[in-house]
């Protein structure tokens, strides 16, 4: 590589670090009551803590944000790179720079190095690496998650399985570097799990279900309609109350003209009456 594409290389790596450490589940969350999603559910700014706690919509925005921030940099080494110098050198910096993605998602610089677990941004590295076969082990994972409803399990499978799928493409083969700054993310991902593994190993680990995330979704969906219905009925009711006001005013201004006119009647007639006289 020229020195151009090294120092480019270099200032990659930084930018995926940096943008791995911005927290989507913390901005989300940032302005609630309840504090952001570090003080919700398992404290876990990630997917399966944003399914648990904010419902499925929300869990799988989640997912795609993180997802960008390992797709951007590996998307970017492979256009480039592979155009610049070669294949070799893009399937490189794909797993380069997903490895600090990775690293800012699990140790960000802007939350004291407190980040979540890597899972999501790992995928997204791998979406890049090989679409087709992420895309398939995805939808299978994602139907196991359905009936086991253990995140963690699912997500490390999901890792692990995919992982060893890129030793078969042609791309890594006698590619070393790619493939160890791919064992070590995998790895790191694991590392950040060392928690959820001993919850699973006490049979203590926090459940992620889909069907709770749906749940919590519908009943948004409820609650927003049934707010929206409530400020209708004060909408009209405020209009009714005013319409109701000016035809009363109505009313008293008419019943003050008749007082007058009756008040003018009767000196009219005690008038006539005392020239009578």
């Amino acid at each position: 590589m020229e020195t151009r594409e090294i120092l480019i290389f270099f200032a990659m790596c930084i930018f995926s670090y940096l943008l791995g450490g911005v927290s989507i589940a913390r901005l989300i969350t940032k302005k609630e009551k309840a504090g952001t999603i570090n003080a919700q559910g398992s404290g876990n700014p990630g997917t399966m803590n944003m399914l648990r706690t904010h419902g499925l919509t929300m869990g799988l925005f989640t997912l795609l944000c993180d997802a960008l921030k390992g797709v951007i940099p590996a998307l970017f080494s492979l256009l480039y790179f592979s155009y610049m110098v070669d294949m070799r050198v893009a399937y490189i910096g794909i797993f380069v720079f997903g490895f600090c993605a990775v690293v800012g998602h699990i140790f960000p610089i802007y939350y004291k190095f407190k980040g979540g677990k890597g899972i999501a941004t790992t995928f997204g590295v791998f979406m890049v690496a090989d679409p087709i076969s992420t895309l398939i082990l995805f939808g299978i994972l994602f139907v196991v998650l359905y009936f086991i409803r253990i995140g963690s399990v699912v997500s490390l499978l999901f890792i692990t399985i995919d992982a060893i799928l890129q030793f078969f493409k042609d791309n890594m083969e006698a590619n070393a570097i790619a493939l160890v700054f791919m064992c070590i993310m995998v790895l790191l991902d694991i590392y950040a799990h060392r928690q959820n593994l001993a919850r699973l190993l006490d049979n203590r680990e926090n459940p992620a279900s889909l069907q709770d995330g749906l749940k919590k979704d519908i009943e948004k969906i409820k609650n927003t309609k049934s707010k929206k219905l409530e400020k209708i009925e004060k909408k009209y009711q405020e209009k009714i109350e005013k319409k109701n006001a000016r035809v009363q005013k109505k009313i008293d201004k008419i019943q003050n003209i008749d007082k007058e006119s009756a008040g003018e009647t009767a000196d009219t007639e005690e008038s006539l009456e005392e020239k009578t006289e």
